[in-house]
């Protein structure tokens, strides 16, 4: 009988799950068997680190279920991740964007080259505030899921790619990235946005884990 591939350093791992607000039961996210989030073990650096522990030793179609607090998963909320940028970063033409609205979650990158995603909170005549905060910072949240793949990584896979850091295992997380005349992506540092005036930042689709 041909032995089971087990979760470990330098594999290649398929999950589904569901996360849930521990506190309330209410299901956060969902990532279906059928389109499972994705991870080289040791490797990824955007899965939560209590997931990560987890996971190791498991093998395919194994179950896995995990409660973590805040510093195991989202992290805790901070106020110093609420920040109020210029407004003029996020014009275009003299007009601010369409996708710059309160409740929008945009993709930016921080000048060491992060990707993160912020929800604008408030449009002033002067002023954009954001909460770069996780969506499910300070939670203590549940993972029931399954694995369901176990492999070897390729050397192609064992290259990390840049990916959202959101703590999710999704790659898209960045797609909406800066366009147009802008070819740094959104950055933001210490409060600055370092798109200019050709900023084309859009939102993007929640990732739901923490994506944002």
């Amino acid at each position: 009988m041909e032995q089971k591939e087990k979760v470990g350093a330098g594999k290649f791992v398929a999950y589904a799950y569901k996360l849930y607000n521990d506190k309330t039961g209410e299901l956060l996210f969902e990532a279906k068997t059928d389109a499972p989030d994705v991870m080289v073990y040791g490797i990824s650096q955007e899965v939560v680190p209590g997931l990560i522990a987890a996971m190791k030793d498991l093998g395919k179609e194994d179950k896995f279920s995990v409660t973590l607090p805040p510093e195991a998963a989202f992290g805790e909320r901070y106020d110093e991740n609420v920040v109020t940028l210029e407004k003029e970063i996020f014009m275009r033409d003299g007009k601010l964007v369409d996708e710059v609205k309160v409740g929008a979650e945009l993709p930016m990158m921080t000048q060491e080259g992060f990707m993160i995603k912020g929800k604008v909170l408030e449009i002033t005549p002067d002023h954009v505030k954001m909460d770069f905060n996780h969506p499910f910072a300070g939670l203590t949240v549940r993972y029931d899921g399954e694995i369901v793949e176990v492999r070897d990584a390729t050397p192609e896979e064992l290259t990390p790619v840049h990916s959202c850091g959101c703590g999710c295992g999704h790659d898209h997380c960045g797609e909406g990235d800066c366009g147009g005349d802008c070819d740094c992506g959104s950055h933001v540092h210490n409060g600055e946005c370092g798109c200019g005036d050709n900023c084309e930042c859009t939102p993007d689709d929640h990732c739901g884990c923490g994506g944002h």
